[in-house]
């Protein structure tokens, strides 16, 4: 049936990309829609189906899947506010997923056609749409590990086609302007050189090599926001590999930056400000785009919020009225150990190593990092070669090699180098083994502790995470899988230094400041209904008739 009335107004006028438009064009728009009810269960679209409908999502859930042949059969979920079947945009596109009813369904829905039509009527919705479906395809092709079970994605974005352009075209160009300079060489009047002509093929391999890494590059940096964090994720083939987010909870304030250049192109930067200074996302396509649903998905995100905590704290009422306590503290004390996740379960060599090495323990309800095992081996690599050596000289005198030195002195000089050796090894061994990185279910704890000197602790707490980044550098840094975390906690920061898959220690940091919130959250949702249970009891008291100040004031 077809839909009209405030509250559809209300509604479009609240989700991106439709909260772009005036009232009056949300008006015209209405009427365009009809709302359909599905029970839980029904089958929306299939993947490979064609595309013939957009919908946004009025009430209920609905599940998304790739086939399970595809990324491991990846699923995720969408709400009340989200879109649908974008696929219907661009031509001979078929739908990418399954879309199937979670629970019943209330959806607002939109032929090809008209969208089409509607798309040329307001381009800052057909831009926003298609934004929205880049996001789909890329949601669809990336295996984000690190992303929560319920936590949606609401934009992936790469940076603006025009830096791809720029940078083929210069390392091409540069590569062309070598071969063209070396040929005219070696095609000189004292005939042909075959050497310089060789170079000049070699200048012109280079610069298309140098064209397809940085357009490889360029596909491998993403800028991604959630409903939980906005993050940059970079990678540089050979040289390095980062990932910077900051909470949605830690941003204070959204901006955007735009050169003459950038507004003629279309591009420009985010700039977000925490408590500690200012987050720059530069080169993004469609910023204003971008801007604006940054801002959408913050205000909506602080409403759900909202709703979800006077829910819960209606729920926790309701139990205390019942049953006269409700059982919130054995819930918290359970819930920190399900950060405990397993890793370095995987098979490979590397997390083989890492369990041997124990780069990775948990301990009475903390978890404890190491330092890569290759920073051991850079630590006792000088006193095992000597040891070596040791055990090359006794050999080579035990065989007869060494007939001029005697076998006491040889032997006296071994065992001398041999204690030193071992003692200076264990002194590495032990150095290495008490450099520790600790998250509680509060803290961050950073401990250096010296074999024969002074132990340092630096600590912070979780709560206070303002942005977390990780990276590793280099060709061994990127085949052994290690770098450094880098944690900012309002003005301090702590660094995870040389630890192995740093990616997974910033998903875990990341899930227990989650955990750690919500505990916080539940803790003073209980602490006010302690407050209202203490003043319902007082206030029982004293209007009951034993009390002799209620008799007092009855008479």
């Amino acid at each position: 049936m077809n839909i009209s009335g405030e509250r559809f107004a209300g509604f479009l006028h609240s989700i991106f990309p439709f909260n772009l438009l005036d009232e009056s064009d949300l008006a015209e728009l209405i009427p365009l829609f009809v709302k359909i009810r599905l029970p839980a269960g029904t089958v929306i679209f299939r993947q490979g189906d064609i595309p013939h409908h957009f919908y946004l999502i009025l009430l209920g859930d609905v599940h998304l899947s790739l086939s399970e042949r595809q990324n491991e059969g990846k699923k995720w979920k969408l709400q009340t506010g989200d879109s649908l079947g974008g696929e219907v945009l661009k031509p001979n596109l078929y739908r990418l997923t399954d879309a199937i009813c979670e629970t019943e369904v209330e959806l607002l829905r939109v032929d090809k056609e008209t969208l089409s039509e509607l798309c040329k009527r307001y381009p800052v919705l057909n831009d926003a749409l298609k934004l929205t479906l880049q996001t789909l395809l890329l949601r669809c092709k990336l295996n984000l590990s690190w992303l929560g079970k319920t936590e949606k994605v609401g934009l992936i974005s790469r940076r603006h086609p025009f830096f791809l352009i720029l940078r083929i075209v210069l390392f091409f160009c540069l590569g062309l302007a070598a071969f063209g300079l070396l040929s005219s060489l070696a095609f000189n009047a004292n005939g042909f050189l075959i050497g310089i002509f060789i170079l000049a093929l070699l200048a012109l391999l280079l610069g298309g090599v140098f064209a397809a890494w940085a357009a490889l590059e360029w596909t491998n940096d993403y800028f991604i926001i959630t409903r939980e964090r906005v993050l940059v994720q970079k990678k540089l083939i050979g040289f390095f590999d980062s990932r910077q987010e900051s909470p949605l909870s830690a941003i204070l304030s959204t901006g955007l930056d735009t050169s003459f250049l950038g507004r003629l192109i279309g591009y420009g930067a985010i700039n977000l400000r925490s408590y500690t200074g200012n987050l720059r996302f530069k080169n993004l396509p469609s910023v204003h785009l971008i801007y604006e649903l940054l801002e959408n998905l913050r205000h909506s995100t602080e409403k759900e919020n909202q709703h979800q905590n006077q829910d819960e704290m209606r729920e926790l009422l309701e139990q205390r009225l019942r049953k006269g306590s409700a059982p919130i503290h054995q819930k918290l004390e359970g819930e920190p150990d399900s950060l405990h996740t397993s890793m370095y379960q995987s098979g490979s060599l590397l997390d083989l190593a890492a369990r041997f090495f124990g780069l990775r323990h948990v301990k009475e309800g903390s978890v404890v990092y190491r330092t890569h095992w290759w920073i051991l081996g850079r630590k006792t690599i000088i006193p095992s070669l000597l040891l070596a050596g040791i055990i090359i000289l006794v050999v080579l005198k035990f065989i007869g090699l060494m007939p001029l030195v005697s076998d006491t002195l040889i032997y006296i000089l071994a065992l001398i180098a041999t204690i030193g050796a071992w003692g200076w090894w264990l002194y590495q061994y032990i150095d290495w083994h008490n450099d520790i990185y600790v998250i509680t279910p509060d803290q961050l704890v950073d401990i250096s502790r010296r074999p024969l000197g002074n132990e340092q602790r630096r600590s912070a707490p979780i709560k206070n995470i303002q942005t977390v980044e990780f990276m590793r550098k280099g060709i061994i840094g990127l085949v052994l899988n290690y770098g450094t975390v880098r944690i900012q906690i309002g003005n301090e920061e702590l660094t995870f230094d040389n630890v192995y898959d740093p990616a997974s220690i910033q998903a875990e940091i990341f899930a227990q400041f989650k955990r750690n919130s919500e505990k916080t959250k539940r803790l003073e949702q209980q602490k006010i209904a302690d407050w209202i249970s203490t003043y319902d009891q007082i206030k029982e008291s004293d209007t009951h008739p034993s009390n002799p100040v209620a008799r007092g004031k009855s008479r």
